[in-house]
């Protein structure tokens, strides 16, 4: 088992890695909970997750002593939106849940920022933990406290910062995903890479055959290190204050904006890809990043079958008036994460709107 802290100065994210433990989560619930009486447990998940896994969970926290229900959500980012936050807050109320009370998350990253703005909003907030089930949350969207929904202007412009106290990581349930999943995830993994050393970024490509084939050699590993990554610059900013936490977002400006002007049919995985590749250009054009450098991220993301070219028909005028209602524009302007070279990434916010759209309008295929 790989461990990990997280410490927020308020409050601190357990993080556990470890093959099959997603029959141990009541377990690591109980260890860090450690109460008696026992608060109740309630799980939300979606339908095709909850399927594959949801007897583990349920055992796992009768066994542990827990009183537990779960509410399901449909799969997918359509879920995302106010009025299911409502249905489960009905769902907490008819089981009687308290200030006590927590909320666990089983699957993707759709799942835990739904199930952690219900947690961030029930009561004024109450405690929260993730299992999660995909390639991207097991290296990204665990670990953070970003939860929300999307509205129809933008995408996860309601939410609130809420730190899980657990996140509990089996790698074993990578391998129920489709191929096409685990890669959208893995463009997660090549961010961290790119914002943080050249050495992970050539790991990547070392370990690529290994990481596909989805190695319980590896897995951790890549898991873990992510995971720390993302960590050590969360720590830094936690309520995004200092901008530290901003580097996060690298790829995401111009991915989030295509993944709403697609609607969503895109996975969330190959619209960063598209997005960090945008940058990189842009970053290029911009006289920063060497052309090689640029040349080399779009050929690791090819060999992970992640899109460097976008084939749906989206209109410019559309994702520039989406890049301008993004969540993380400031009054002076639109902060992009570009890159000096990998690894060493810049924040700047003089960038033209014409720059901007130029390096969108380069991914058209």
């Amino acid at each position: 088992m790989l461990e990990l802290s997280v410490n927020f100065g308020t409050c601190t994210t357990k993080v556990s890695v470890g093959l099959n433990s997603i029959r141990d989560v009541g377990r690591l619930i109980r260890q860090h909970v450690g109460e008696q009486p026992l608060p109740g447990v309630s799980v939300v998940s979606d339908s095709t997750v909850f399927a594959k896994y949801g007897s583990h969970i349920m055992t796992s926290l009768a066994g542990a002593g827990f009183d537990s229900g779960h509410f399901l959500i449909a799969p997918g980012e359509r879920s995302k939106r106010l009025a299911v936050v409502e249905e489960i807050h009905e769902f907490l109320a008819a089981r009687g849940a308290l200030r006590d009370s927590i909320v666990l998350a089983l699957g993707g990253g759709v799942v835990s920022d739904v199930a952690g703005f219900v947690a961030a909003t029930w009561m004024r907030g109450i405690r929260f933990a993730i299992c999660p089930t995909t390639m991207e949350a097991d290296v990204d969207a665990s670990l953070g406290g970003k939860t929300g929904v999307n509205l129809k202007a933008g995408k996860n412009l309601v939410g609130a910062f809420h730190q899980p106290f657990l996140v509990a990581v089996d790698p074993a349930c990578l391998t129920t995903l489709s191929d096409r999943d685990v890669r959208a995830g893995l463009a997660e993994s090549v961010k961290h890479a790119l914002i943080s050393s050249e050495e992970f970024f050539d790991w990547h490509l070392t370990h690529l055959d290994a990481i596909l084939a989805l190695d319980p050699n590896v897995l951790p590993e890549l898991i873990h290190r992510n995971l720390r990554i993302k960590g050590a610059i969360v720590e830094e900013d936690a309520l995004e204050r200092t901008g530290r936490r901003a580097l996060l977002n690298f790829g995401h400006t111009i991915g989030h904006a295509i993944e709403s002007c697609t609607g969503f049919t895109l996975r969330h995985g190959e619209c960063v890809s598209l997005g960090m590749v945008a940058i990189c250009r842009l970053s290029r054009d911009l006289g920063m990043l060497d052309a090689s450098a640029v040349r080399r991220v779009e050929a690791l993301l090819t060999r992970l079958d992640l899109p460097t070219k976008l084939t749906e028909k989206v209109s410019g005028d559309d994702v520039m008036h989406a890049i301008h209602l993004d969540k993380k524009r400031r009054s002076d302007g639109l902060h992009l994460v570009l890159l000096e070279e990998i690894g060493r990434p810049v924040i700047r916010s003089d960038v033209a709107d014409d720059a901007i759209r130029s390096a969108f309008e380069s991914l058209r295929a």
